[in-house]
């Protein structure tokens, strides 16, 4: 009786516990370590596009950010820092296309930026500069 209790105290844990955590917490976690561990990548720049970011919660609230995103050969990166609805733009036209970029992002999202894409997550840019040879 005692291993039967444990076996679905096991179960309900993993069906439920393991999910709640990783979706509960763990953008929030992965924020943080983000944070504290950046890493410079040099990636080729396919495009940069200004876009507004929507998210709505099962509530229907939610809100939009507006972003640049970055289509490389590093995959998709997305810069917030400092843009608004004013500038988004012409911050995307200031991309060359064809070019090498350094990003500095964080070592967390970038590592698992394959798994995070099949969430539509894209790791975020802290900053970047085109190579110059």
């Amino acid at each position: 009786m005692r291993r039967e209790r444990l076996s679905a105290v096991a179960i309900l844990f993993l069906v439920i516990g393991i999910p709640v955590i990783v979706f509960g917490f763990g953008p929030s976690i992965l924020g943080w370590y983000d944070d504290g561990h950046r890493i410079e990548v040099v990636c080729n720049v396919r495009s940069a596009e200004a876009s507004i970011s929507s998210s709505r919660s099962a509530k229907g609230a939610g809100g939009s950010e507006p972003q640049v995103a970055f289509d490389t050969d590093c995959g998709n990166l997305l810069y917030l820092d400092g843009i608004d609805r004013s500038n988004m733009k012409q911050v995307a036209s200031t991309i060359d296309a064809g070019e090498d970029y350094r990003f500095e992002v964080g070592a967390g999202s970038y590592n698992l930026r394959s798994v995070l894409g099949v969430l539509k997550v894209a790791p975020t840019i802290y900053r970047y500069a085109e190579v110059r040879e």
